[in-house]
């Protein structure tokens, strides 16, 4: 039977106001340590945060309240989580240190919990922040999965259930490479007998396994519904079965799920919907999402037995080796500019680039040979190397593969993203009065369509950039080989004017000669023939002409492109301006709501429709630019193309003339020298 209780949740304190007696006030020392600020405060106690002066270390202090409901039994409890705490030795469980000299004398009956001070905050703060509403980026996810897994892989390891996982006890970390997640608050929670279980975790109830709520006997997999309701939260926004529902309410509908389903909610006939899928929308990848739907499936499993998949032959929960594989993954994220299409593809280390582009044409119907690939750097992929040159370590800034068409240069039919219902339906009806939870959704949807625009721009502001360095890079080359042409056909044509004019003396010489000389007839035809044979280098030369005219004429215009304010790097906020307006709406809703105030929450919805009108407004425009003037990049990328194998082939047509002229040279002088013998024979005789 569920037990109701009166919420008595953490209360967040403002760093100038301390609300525990038993601790000094902000700013006073004990000896070389000054007390910053508490940092929480609650039934158990509170945490302070402390800074040593001369080296600058900080260090969170959490002090157990002695009230007359502490037994005596609980504060051996107590002592329990310290020595626990102190135990524990894993980077994503925060650290329990020694009390540093100068803060025992903040201690009593009870000894003090000493612990690594994380200063990114809770998980809570995060998912709380308006850009958040829908869930938080793939990557960031990622890591808050790897990271809290690890936690609580290594807390079961060591026998220990945290029966208390939420968002309020996973604290963040940044580091130098990225943000560690942290769990907090062991040991204390989880050695309270059955009987207080539901009152030492009011105020989280959405959070706890069902066999908590009903006082059952339980083991490590509560872990697990716990973890999965965390990353369902993370994902979406959202927690996965009826967040507004009040307790009684959520167990008797809950209960009802399949094994599978891993949401409820209420449709619109007001009956609760069970779906195996994520809400949407969210910052997934379509494989991605697919991957987690299917992780969550063994986590929000109703019955304790089988949730977390059970033990593997490997003797590690299978639902562990599922996130592994999930996280371990490649996957090439690859835009299709012209049709804004995000596709996302696995691959492996042994799969080559021509079954990676099978697989796109799968997605986009483009065929292998018309997809122009290119990579971030501009640079396109080797084709005789794996599909992995197409993936990239994740980040938080993500990094794109682009895909266009060989045969499209014009790329101004772009498809746009379409508004989310909700948000369409608050477009048609602004003045419409909604419930808190549904003008929330309605709003959160808002703030996700803001993004998503402001977002696709700057991929299409990536992409530009990988297409214009592309064709800054093929122009290099394109400049090299059109100066060499130029070079190597004036050498030609000054060794032709040499070599016509060398043969127009000796033509004349032997006609002179002829008469009262030696005669060949077949060695002067050979010559004459020679003579028209040069003539024809004329016309090298005009088509070299040609392509130099043709290839200055590009070159200008990729300097324009080089001058456009888009090469540049052009400034352009409008949608950044108009997601930034949705959030501070979003998070003034949310503050309206706080308490018990969201049921008085009436507004209209003008001014978030206005930010969303004036977001497609804004995205119209500056897309059409943007995909103008990668058009024209295009373009001059497929001129380029098509000029380059000409300049090529006339380089080797000069290439040829030249030896032809040589061999020219080298046969009138086999002539000459012969012609000479027979005349010197002759004279001999």
């Amino acid at each position: 039977m569920l037990q109701n209780h009166q919420p008595q949740p953490l209360q967040i304190i403002s760093p100038h106001v301390v609300g525990d007696p038993f601790f000094p006030t902000v700013g006073q020392r004990r000896d070389r340590w000054v007390l910053e600020r508490t940092l929480g405060s609650g039934g158990f106690g509170t945490v302070t945060l402390w800074k040593n002066e001369e080296t600058e270390e900080e260090i969170a202090i959490k002090k157990c309240r002695l009230e007359g409901n502490m037994s005596q039994k609980n504060c051996k409890r107590w002592q329990i989580e310290v020595d626990i705490m102190k135990r524990l030795k894993h980077e994503n469980v925060v650290a329990g240190l020694d009390v540093p000299p100068g803060l025992e004398s903040l201690q009593d009956n009870l000894p003090l919990l000493a612990m690594e001070y994380c200063s990114g905050g809770d998980l809570r703060k995060v998912l709380n922040s308006p850009k958040n509403c829908c869930g938080v980026s793939e990557y960031e996810v990622r890591c808050l999965a790897y990271d809290i897994s690890a936690a609580v892989e290594y807390l079961h390891s060591n026998r220990i259930i945290h029966r208390d996982l939420k968002p309020e006890n996973i604290v963040l970390q940044p580091t130098g490479e990225r943000t560690m997640y942290k769990l907090i608050d062991l040991g204390y929670a989880k050695e309270l007998d059955q009987s207080s279980v539901c009152q030492s975790f009011v105020g989280t109830l959405q959070y706890l396994a069902p066999e908590l709520y009903i006082g059952q006997k339980y083991t490590q997999t509560v872990d697990y519904w716990s973890f999965g309701t965390v990353i369902f939260e993370a994902l979406t926004g959202t927690r996965p079965f009826l967040p507004n529902s009040p307790p009684l309410q959520w167990h008797n509908e809950v209960m009802k799920k399949s094994q599978d389903d891993i949401c409820a909610y209420f449709g619109n006939d007001g009956t609760v919907k069970f779906t195996k899928k994520l809400l949407t929308p969210n910052h997934l990848t379509k494989t991605m999402q697919k991957y987690f739907e299917d992780w969550l499936r063994q986590m929000l499993r109703w019955d304790p037995k089988t949730r977390g998949g059970g033990m593997s032959n490997e003797k590690r929960q299978n639902c562990f080796l599922l996130l592994d594989r999930i996280l371990s993954i490649k996957i090439s994220n690859i835009l299709y500019v012209e049709a804004n299409q995000l596709i996302s593809v696995p691959v492996s280390s042994q799969q080559t680039m021509q079954e990676l582009q099978r697989l796109i044409e799968q997605q986009t119907n483009i065929p292998v040979n018309d997809q122009d690939i290119l990579l971030a750097s501009g640079l396109t992929p080797d084709y005789n190397k794996p599909a992995s040159q197409c993936w990239s370590e994740p980040r938080e800034e993500e990094l794109l593969v682009f895909l266009f068409k060989k045969s499209e240069t014009n790329l101004s039919a772009r498809k746009d993203k379409q508004l989310p219902l909700a948000v369409q339906y608050i477009v048609r009806e602004p003045k419409v009065m909604l419930a808190y939870s549904e003008q929330k959704k309605a709003w959160a949807q808002s703030v996700y369509f803001c993004q998503e625009q402001n977002r696709d721009f700057h991929r299409l502001i990536g992409s530009q950039q990988a297409v214009m360095l592309s064709l800054l890079r093929a122009n290099s080359e394109f400049v090299r080989l059109k100066n060499q042409m130029s070079a190597e056909v004036g050498q030609m044509l000054a060794r032709k004017d040499q070599f016509k004019e060398s043969l127009e003396l000796d033509m004349s010489k032997y006609e002179d000669q002829k008469s009262e000389g030696i005669r060949s007839e077949q060695m002067f035809s050979k010559w004459e023939k020679t003579a028209d044979e040069i003539e024809q280098y004329d016309n090298l030369k005009g088509y070299a002409n040609k392509l130099d005219q043709d290839a200055s004429v590009l070159q200008t215009r990729i300097i324009e492109l080089q001058k456009s304010p888009f090469a540049r790097g052009k400034n352009y906020t409008h949608l950044a301006d108009c997601e930034d307006k949705a959030k501070i709406l979003y998070g003034e809703l949310r503050q309206a709501g706080k308490g018990n105030h969201r049921n008085n929450v009436l507004l209209e919805h003008t001014q978030m429709v206005d930010a969303v009108t004036k977001c497609m407004v804004h995205r119209d425009k500056a897309v059409s630019e943007m995909m103008y003037h990668i058009s024209k990049i295009c373009q001059c990328r497929a001129q380029l193309n098509q000029l380059l194998p000409d300049i090529e082939t006339c380089c080797q047509d000069i290439n040829a003339a030249c030896k032809q002229l040589v061999s020219h040279q080298k046969s009138r002088q086999h002539d000459i020298w012969n012609f000479l013998k027979i005349a010197v024979s002759i004279l001999v005789v």
